[in-house]
């Protein structure tokens, strides 16, 4: 169970799970996040800028926790680290758009309730964020 928790890792299930509860993390901040512009300070016409703004946030929090604790790989050089940041960034920004897209769908069209419809989006977006990350970014020769 130690390994589970602690200690460097490459095996694909265990950084899964520590994924899963990262996510669980960024999940909460996001919902959070969306809620509170959302219902106080945007209101639901813009709700594709309020579902943006939260998914930002809670990626940088998702940034830290997968580099630190599921992929243990933060570079020794601040250019690397930028580096692997951008293209950690740039696969969040194709996961925003898949989430912007599913959540604003099943909003606006098929009337599901927001929560829902960004609860449902996350759960795509999560299995390709995890597995584009680790092939892209973490599993990329240094």
């Amino acid at each position: 169970m130690r390994e589970f928790f602690f200690g460097k890792t490459e095996d694909t299930k265990i950084q899964l799970f520590r994924n899963v509860v990262v996510e669980g993390v960024r999940y909460c901040v996001n919902i959070a996040v969306l809620w509170l512009l959302n219902d106080f300070l945007f209101g639901a016409e813009y709700l594709a800028v309020s579902t943006t703004i939260a998914s930002l946030v809670s990626g940088l929090v998702n940034y830290a926790l997968s580099s630190i604790w599921v992929f243990h790989k933060v570079e020794k050089k601040a250019d690397k680290n930028l580096f692997q940041f951008v293209l950690f960034t740039a696969i969040g920004a194709v996961g925003l758009g898949i989430n912007v897209a599913i959540t604003t769908l099943l909003t606006n069209k098929l009337g599901v309730y927001f929560l829902i419809s960004n609860t449902i989006a996350q759960v795509v977006v999560f299995f390709f964020n995890f597995f584009a990350r680790k092939r892209i970014v973490f599993e990329r020769k240094q």
